[in-house]
């Protein structure tokens, strides 16, 4: 009984973990439309995996069914966690050079009061050491013209534009809240491996 509390205590904090994730995951998905983040994700499958260990440890009725099924969601979600912290880590946060932004060298286009909820397009100049070139950006961009190639008309492998964006300080903090995302996804990894461990044994007990 004893031991079953503490598994408790174990999967509570999992579930906790993954609602966190899940909140932190969808409000930053949500910051902007140039990136995507994948974090939430894993937050989903491992709250239905400790949900479904939370309501088998508690129930005496179809605890083993309960358990197994909590411990394939789990596995799933630990699979989830390390595809995001890929995902995240390396496709999204290694891409974003936040040099010329912490240098004030970026730009933000808001088009105005008038237009907060329109879509305006302009175009603007972006310059480098041997040439100039026009880059069209929406109202609400944080745009980086240091990150943009003008000879091939594309970006330097970084995220040069950040759409629907309140100002380019958002993208700064937008950028530690994915870092948040990985961390948090990183603990999931380890936690959930330990859960579902844990759950194993308890299930194997029944």
């Amino acid at each position: 009984m004893v031991r079953v509390r503490r598994v408790l205590w174990l999967v509570l904090g999992m579930l906790s973990l993954s609602l966190l994730l899940v909140g932190l995951g969808v409000y930053t998905t949500t910051r902007t439309e140039s990136l995507s983040v994948s974090g939430c994700t894993s937050g989903v499958i491992l709250t239905l995996g400790s949900f479904l260990g939370l309501l088998g440890l508690l129930l005496e009725e179809n605890r083993k069914k309960l358990l197994t099924a909590a411990i394939v969601f789990l596995s799933l979600g630990v699979i989830a966690s390390f595809v995001c912290l890929l995902i995240d880590g390396v496709g999204v946060v290694w891409n974003m050079d936040m040099r010329p932004l912490r240098a004030g060298r970026c730009q933000y286009y808001s088009s105005g009061d008038g237009y907060l909820y329109e879509n305006v397009f302009t175009s603007v100049t972006c310059w480098t050491l041997k040439e100039s070139c026009s880059v069209t950006v929406r109202s609400g961009t944080c745009y980086c013209c240091d990150l943009y190639n003008c000879a091939n008309g594309g970006y330097l492998n970084n995220y040069y534009k950040f759409v629907s964006v309140s100002s380019c300080e958002a993208v700064k903090t937008l950028y530690v809240l994915i870092w948040i995302l990985v961390g948090l996804n990183l603990v999931a990894f380890f936690m959930g491996i330990l859960t579902t461990a844990v759950l194993g044994s308890i299930k194997d007990m029944v």
